[in-house]
């Protein structure tokens, strides 16, 4: 039995929206997602059926170009493969159900060993393996550690296209899926990725 009490666990970032993955299960997935007024989330597509329930605030959810306004206490309902986003007009706090195939046949996404990669090679390569994805693909990465800098670089860069996915957490091993869930604006194609590189924070991926 799992219990979440989901007033405790909104948190807002005054960057980007912020989600909290509460249960990540083959076949299922629940996600907290907190956005401050005026923060959207892009528009990407599930390969599951999606329920997207509204805690707190208003925000307009648009199925393709079917714009839907959601209240505290509303839900709303897609299929899968639907394309969809969301805008907040306040302050809001939104629980999202993901469903899709309980027994999947495997698990195709490709899986990169960080620890048989030299460090400075490893971001580079991660990101441009992740920028060759399609929304709704995804890349593993199995490591020895928690690369907790990677996930606060991969927000910073490419703000609202990645969902970071924890499949084991430790001890000694961490396997990790970033799934591609939209892709940059035109205006947003980063130049900061350079002098990214250079912060020691990189190389402790």
């Amino acid at each position: 039995m799992q219990k979440y009490k989901l007033d405790d666990l909104i948190e807002y970032d005054d960057t980007k929206f912020h989600p909290k993955v509460l249960i990540n299960e083959p076949g299922y997935r629940m996600v907290l997602l907190s956005l401050r007024a005026g923060q959207s989330i892009p528009e990407h597509a599930n390969q599951g059926k999606v329920t997207v329930h509204a805690v707190r605030g208003h925000i307009t959810f648009y199925e393709g170009l079917t714009p839907s306004e959601l209240c505290a206490g509303e839900v709303v309902s897609i299929e899968s493969g639907s394309p969809h986003r969301i805008e907040a007009h306040e302050d809001s706090a939104l629980l999202v159900l993901a469903t899709g195939n309980a027994n999947p046949v495997h698990d195709n996404s490709e899986e990169l060993d960080l620890r048989e990669i030299p460090r400075p090679q490893r971001h580079p390569l991660i990101f441009q393996k992740f920028d060759a994805l399609a929304v709704g693909d995804s890349l593993r990465l199995l490591n020895d550690h928690d690369p907790i800098p990677l996930n606060r670089q991969i927000d910073s860069i490419r703000p609202g296209q990645a969902l970071w996915e924890y499949i084991q957490r430790g001890p000694g091993i961490f396997r990790i899926r970033i799934r591609r869930v939209a892709l940059p604006d035109a205006a947003e194609i980063p130049v900061r990725e350079q002098s990214q590189g250079t912060l020691a924070e990189i190389d402790r991926a």
